[in-house]
């Protein structure tokens, strides 16, 4: 049973993502199959939890086309069972942003 996560300590990773980057304005975790473990979704953003989950786990098909978002997608554990879907609003400074998120990615010790 060790090895169960629990959804707050997974709405807690997001939840520190959001507080960390103003310009969030989604993030999903999946599992491989593209089921959703947790989201965190802005009102602002017009994209179904579903449709979010899909583009986490898909590799050569986009289902979100928007110029106006940035989408980072990261493997959470060396298995590669869990994806990370993070959607962020672009701005001036997006670039310089990008490394901490990864940083803050990295260190997460939940998978």
């Amino acid at each position: 049973m060790d090895d169960l996560i629990k959804q707050d300590e997974v709405n807690y990773f997001l939840y520190r993502i959001e507080k960390k980057f103003p310009n969030f304005i989604a993030g999903i975790i999946t599992d491989k199959h593209g089921f959703p473990v947790a989201s965190s979704i802005s009102k602002r953003l017009w994209i179904l939890e579903n449709t979010l989950a899909l583009s986490a786990v898909t590799k050569n098909r986009d289902f979100i086309n928007d110029s106006k978002l940035i989408k980072i997608k990261k493997d959470l554990d060396k298995s590669k069972n869990y994806k990370l879907l993070i959607l962020l609003e672009k701005t001036k400074d997006y670039k310089s942003r990008i490394k901490p998120l990864k940083d803050l990615i990295k260190t997460q010790t939940l998978f």
